[in-house]
């Protein structure tokens, strides 16, 4: 078992636009934090595998194959690894938890 302080992670991060940092990798799962100030988007991109993304701070949106859910703090989004596209913009400073699964190929 390991524990991580996710508030410690996240204020060890430099302020840019956006900064992004894996914290844990195995043969199973990524886990990463993001940190996305007011108005920067992360451009569409493809997953190869799910990603649950948990908003620990702020307010923004998620665009997943063309369809635009809000984003807030305490919400809980799983994008399949099926979708074709997906993207995040920040409406105010977001930070938010990341972890990909990773599937054995």
């Amino acid at each position: 078992m390991e524990t991580f302080n996710i508030k410690k992670i996240l204020d060890s991060l430099e302020r840019r636009p956006l900064n992004k940092q894996v914290f844990k990798t195995t043969n199973h799962l990524k886990a990463q934090v993001m940190k996305l100030e007011t108005g920067t988007t992360i451009p569409p991109c493809k997953m190869d595998n799910d990603v649950l993304f948990y908003v620990l701070k702020g307010e923004g949106t998620i665009t997943v194959d063309n369809e635009t859910s809000g984003l807030g703090t305490g919400d809980c989004i799983v994008v399949p690894h099926q979708a074709e596209s997906r993207s995040i913009h920040a409406v105010t400073d977001l930070e938010i938890l990341a972890v990909q699964g990773i599937s054995n190929k």
